[in-house]
């Protein structure tokens, strides 16, 4: 993001019931709600549930990494007698309790948000928001109950909801609940013995590893020939790997069929080789990414363009309505709760007249598999896309001693330089901690730091996070053979 001169606000002085009005409450719209609020204007954040939070809170990040964490206790009591700790390797899962303790982290959260927004002056109406004009919303509350609000700008976060592909059946079946997306799984009533995904992307490859680690036996139908087709090849490939020694994996699928009732549930398919397969499960999990669904906001009595599903915007989160903003998943992109704060902020800079621009070259990710995959910056083949002649080094995290000790040694850390300049402008993870390692990459890219200045810096060791200055060290080495030719 790039900071610029001030320049005036383009929220119009007028009479309005809100300076600003947010529709949605999720990480995007909090962000923008309480960067506004500090600066002391009026903000009226409509959201379609009790509680903010939105999707990150309550049916994405948050509950998913609950699980995760105790699937990775149960992965990890297998290891124990490998490093002499005995007596510990046969675990076994409390569902009530894990879904009390879920919850409750959920719903603490939900409150303490809601008390922050409230100490700092944001009002907050629960309902269902659309335009009625370029200044003008229409609120339906939860009891259907009809309201309008005035705005001198406002910003769009509403999200965008999973998209369910037009596979015959798959309508029928999640009517009556046999077939689940990432918005439904959590009102699972019980573990499922046998679990069918549909989609090898980020949310799929989560689900197929927590259920495979709590027991379940897992089958990944995937359309394109690898899964993870968003992160960085090399990466994603090795992850691939890992996760087919663990759950058979079907790339290149063809869903022909969904039937069945809970407990009951039957997938038909083609594989690659067009050879026919089934599969019977308990339920369906479809993952195939989510799609904006802008209908319900009635954007053309505001003059509001879309780009395809998505809304509209420039850099600066700008809509085609100069006092309207958009961020998040709405506008498409990497649809991650930490995009659309970064967005909410940008946004937010602008509306108080302080130039401010998203980069999604500057952005990261990180898929919280075992191990985890991730992503800050550009991949080799993004920098070529760029017209950037680059280079990259990677090490095998199996030759680290901190990998060693504890028994996590699959994987790689890769950082990506631009050779002019020697500024490090992307780093790809594959490693059991990336979600703690990725932070220094972050600060890295988003800094243009050069890979002298990394290689100088001192790491402690043993530590992981050595690995960075290894790794610039050795690309620098590289350049300077490649100089010398």
């Amino acid at each position: 993001m790039t900071d610029q001169i001030e320049t005036t606000s383009p929220i119009p002085a007028g009479d309005w019931d809100a300076q600003v009005a947010i529709i949605g409450g999720g990480p995007g719209g909090q962000d923008c709600a309480r960067d506004l609020a500090d600066h002391g204007i009026k903000v009226v954040m409509i959201n379609n549930a009790a509680l903010p939070g939105g999707e990150c809170l309550w049916r994405g990040c948050i509950p998913s990494k609950a699980w995760r964490h105790a699937a990775d206790v149960i992965r990890d009591r297998a290891h124990d007698p490998d490093k002499g700790v005995v007596g510990t390797q046969s675990p076994s899962l409390d569902w009530a309790t894990l879904e009390a303790h879920r919850k409750g982290i959920l719903q603490t959260r939900g409150e303490l948000a809601a008390q922050a927004d409230k100490s700092i002056k944001i009002v907050s109406r629960h309902g269902f928001a659309s335009f009625i004009d370029a200044h003008t919303l229409k609120i339906v509350d939860p009891n259907g109950a009809e309201s309008t609000l005035t705005f001198g700008a406002a910003v769009i976060s509403t999200g965008a909801p999973p998209f369910v592909p037009p596979i015959p059946g798959a309508r029928e079946a999640m009517a009556g609940g046999g077939v689940l997306t990432s918005d439904s799984i959590w009102s699972l009533p019980a573990p499922p013995r046998r679990l069918g995904i549909i989609g090898g992307g980020v949310i799929g490859v989560e689900m197929a590893q927590i259920w495979y680690d709590f027991g379940a036996e897992v089958l990944m139908l995937e359309a394109k020939d690898r899964i993870l087709a968003e992160i960085e090849d090399d990466i994603a490939k090795q992850l691939g790997t890992i996760l087919a020694s663990e759950f058979p994996i079907v790339t290149g699928a063809k869903i022909l069929e969904i039937s069945g009732q809970p407990d009951s549930m039957r997938i038909k398919y083609l594989d690659a080789a067009g050879a026919p397969g089934e599969y019977l499960c308990d339920y369906i999990l479809i993952a195939t990414g989510k799609r904006p669904n802008t209908t319900p906001l009635n954007l053309a009595a505001a003059g509001i363009e879309l780009d395809g599903a998505a809304i509209k915007t420039d850099a600066c989160c700008r809509t085609s309505a100069p006092h309207i903003y958009a961020v998040g998943d709405v506008i498409g992109g990497y649809m991650l709760a930490h995009t659309a704060a970064a967005q909410g902020r940008v946004a937010a800079h602008n509306l108080l007249g302080k130039p401010l621009e998203y980069h999604p070259e500057l952005d990261c990710g990180v898929t919280f598999s075992r191990p985890q995959a991730g992503f800050v910056g550009l991949s080799m083949a993004q920098a070529k896309a760029r017209g950037i002649d680059a280079a990259e080094a990677r090490m095998p995290m199996s030759i680290d001693a901190k990998a060693m000790i504890t028994l996590e040694t699959q994987g790689m850390i890769k950082l990506v330089a631009d050779k002019a300049s020697g500024r490090i402008i992307g780093a790809h993870f594959l490693a059991d901690h990336t979600d703690t390692l990725i932070g220094a990459a972050v600060m890295m890219v988003t800094g243009g730091m050069t890979l002298t200045q990394v290689a100088q810096a001192i790491f402690p060791h043993p530590t992981q996070t050595e690995i960075f200055g290894e790794l610039a060290r050795r690309l620098l080495a590289r350049l300077r053979r490649l100089n010398r030719q």
